[in-house]
């Protein structure tokens, strides 16, 4: 029966009413009791829209945008529901609801007068938002995207993004739809992509999308040397990052390995980033044990990592030369002409000699690279028990308030060590340089040329003595440092 009511309705209103001149708005509003309002109000709320003259008037009709609602000329015709007229003309509408929203037109016809004024509902939600693609959405480095978000809400909402809980600019916006185009230039974009619609009612709507960045392996080595001796048990490691897993193979000088009676391998998963964020992340620790080293065993591995993205590959050496000396400081008084050197190193084979190299480096050129010539000690090793040698010598006829740089290298029968940190020292005297340290530590520089090439021998000849030798196991470490510093006091005393 309402269906047919409305239907009724619907065919009536248009038949009756005239067309809606609002060329004379002035002059209608001054005959209006009632002042043209918008409402903005909530869902479930109940308002009035006032509407009368200062003369009584024959009916009164609205209509809500282009939508009749009611007119008093046809009472029997009800009006929708939560819809109520007035006897004085105002409108009262229940229980809001988001489509009540819009122009609310009174038309009124009195004795001589047709006037219209025209009030509006704003019926204010909380906003609501959609984003696409949704879920989790996996690409690769270099990879070009873009999210939309649309969002709803009375008033408008304004919307930001953000990753991993920053903020992002550069978006464009129609409408209710913005988007953010997404260039994948890291792992590190990996994340959240969240929208965030706000409109000062209710709270505001977030919608996100989890992005997974896919990228080739990555590897770490935590020894790019493995340092060991024939017969000894020796043990390669390589951490491989990648999303998604990757698979690996070992190489010695580019021929695969293969598992058998002397060689084996495995594989430990470890545990996931800190970052939560990577959790996607595969990170596996691949280990290759030789269980007795030979000759044949040494030199460069490969360890090759290969995944749908990409492949990655790095070498470690397993060697059986010295390990790189490194200077200590030394607690000795140090004279105007000499300085004592002292240094340590490990080798699993006998160290046969040192190669000591050192050079005067003018005070005012401290700033900018030097090149000087170096010279160059040959100075043999002593026999020692254990892998650990601690070495000092001492320098003798060098210039008074001087600064020189040093570095050493130890060979075995294996061959030599990398080249040693380089350090600095100052003999006693007014040094240009204040407060400068006695052994502070040099960068290396790599541009340098290589040691055998750019060494020469000064004609001027330095009076050089070896002062002592002693190394001993690592348990006697203390000992030795107590027994070189008494030798180092005796020999300075006789010099």
């Amino acid at each position: 029966m309402c269906a047919l009511l409305a239907a009724l309705l619907a065919l009536l209103l248009p038949l009756s009413q005239c067309e809606l001149n609002f060329n004379n708005d002035l002059e209608n509003n001054q005959k209006f009791k009632s002042v043209p309002t918008t409402i903005k109000s909530y869902e479930n709320e109940t308002v009035l829209l006032p509407c009368y003259l200062d003369t009584p008037f024959h009916y009164v009709r609205w209509h809500r945008d282009d939508v009749p609602l009611v007119d008093s000329r046809h009472p029997e015709i009800p009006p929708p529901e939560r819809i109520v007229l007035w006897s004085n003309g105002s409108l009262q509408v229940s229980n809001l609801k988001s489509e009540d929203t819009g122009d609310y037109y009174c038309e009124i016809m009195s004795n001589s007068n047709h006037a219209v004024q025209v009030h509006a509902i704003e019926v204010q939600s909380e906003p609501s938002i959609a984003i696409e693609p949704s879920g989790v959405l996996e690409l690769s480095i270099g990879s070009t995207f873009e999210v939309v978000c649309l969002a709803h809400g009375v008033p408008q909402p304004a919307i930001n993004w953000r990753l991993n809980g920053n903020i992002l600019p550069d978006y464009s916006s129609t409408g209710n739809r913005q988007s953010h185009i997404f260039e994948i230039k890291s792992r590190t974009m990996s994340g959240l992509i969240e929208c965030l619609a706000a409109n000062g009612v209710g709270q505001p709507a977030v919608a996100g999308v989890q992005l997974r960045v896919l990228f080739a392996p990555e590897l770490t080595l935590p020894q790019t040397v493995v340092y060991t001796k024939v017969g000894d048990r020796a043990q390669l490691e390589c951490i491989v990052e990648a999303a998604p897993m990757a698979t690996l193979q070992w190489f010695h000088y580019g021929v695969p390995i293969q598992n058998g009676a002397h060689i084996s391998s495995h594989e430990t998963e470890l545990g996931a980033s800190s970052h939560s964020l990577d959790s996607y992340v595969s990170r596996v620790k691949h280990v290759l044990i030789l269980k007795k080293v030979r000759d044949a065993d040494m030199g460069q591995y490969e360890c090759r990592a290969t995944n749908s993205i990409g492949f990655k590959s790095t070498t470690v050496e397993l060697t059986g030369r010295p390990m790189p000396c490194i200077f200590k400081i030394n607690p000795g008084t140090q004279s105007s002409t000499s300085h004592v050197l002292v240094w340590q190193t490990e080798s699993m084979l006998p160290i046969m000699e040192f190669k000591l190299k050192f050079r005067q480096i003018p005070s005012a050129n401290i700033s900018r690279p030097i090149r000087t010539n170096w010279t160059e000690l040959t100075i043999p090793a002593q026999v020692t028990i254990g892998p650990i040698y601690i070495t000092s010598y001492t320098l003798h006829g060098l210039q008074p308030a001087s600064l020189f740089e040093v570095s050493v290298l130890a060979r075995n029968s294996f061959g030599w060590s990398d080249n040693s940190k380089t350090v600095r020292f100052a003999t006693g005297g007014e040094v240009e340089l204040p407060n400068y340290s006695t052994e502070s530590e040099l960068q290396y520089d790599a541009t340098e040329e290589s040691f055998d090439n750019e060494i020469t021998q000064r004609s001027q000849v330095f009076t050089a003595s070896m002062i002592h030798n002693a190394a001993t196991r690592c348990g006697y470490s203390e000992l030795a440092y107590l027994t070189i510093f008494i030798n180092i006091c005796l020999a300075m005393r006789y010099t």
